[in-house]
């Protein structure tokens, strides 16, 4: 007399095999909230961040063709903010422990759904929106720099706007020059 298989054996194979590669596929899910990168800030684009109806998009430290900024020398901002109120809002202050208090030339009130560019180093004029312009521009410097600015670590550098509120975010250093060779 032969004996049939009953199936037991191959359900129970196949079912051992499905719950092993699950056992696979979820522990690949198990590196957790905390990662070595959760600080990191991406070198790609600038910082972003929002302080009540105010988006701050892409503000960098910008040296211009410099690679870093030496002590004492003054260094540009670069970045758009948005104002996403149907209300102006001004830009009251900028400040960072790095260097002097800043100095905003052009035009400061960013108007109500709409953008102001801070152009950084970029030479040329500065001002309020225009039939050619759109969008109003401004420079923002801060002088003075207490230490050397170089690419790599972050800068914390507070904005405070009439309406929106204060930040603080932390800037990196963005040259545009070429990098010395080494």
């Amino acid at each position: 007399m032969t004996r049939r298989p009953t199936g037991r054996s191959r359900t129970a194979l196949l079912a051992a095999t499905l719950l092993g590669t699950a056992a696979l596929v979820l522990s690949g899910c198990s590196a957790g909230a905390v990662t070595q990168t959760d600080t990191t800030i991406s070198s790609v684009s600038g910082t972003e961040a929002h302080v009540g109806e105010m988006l701050l998009r892409d503000v960098t430290l910008d040296p211009g063709a410099e690679v870093v900024v030496p002590a004492g020398s003054s260094v540009t901002l670069r970045g758009t903010f948005v104002n996403q109120a149907l209300t102006d809002d001004q830009l009251v202050s900028v400040s960072t422990p790095y260097a002097g208090p800043a100095r905003a030339e052009g035009f400061t009130t960013i108007p109500g759904n709409a953008a102001t560019y801070v152009v950084g180093a970029q030479p040329g004029p500065v001002g309020p929106p225009s039939p050619t312009q759109v969008n109003g521009t401004m420079r923002i410097t801060l002088p003075g720099v207490a230490q050397v600015l170089h690419e790599g670590p972050t800068y914390p550098v507070t904005f405070t706007f009439a309406r929106a509120g204060s930040i603080t975010m932390p800037l990196y250093l963005s040259a545009t020059g070429p990098v010395p060779a080494s």
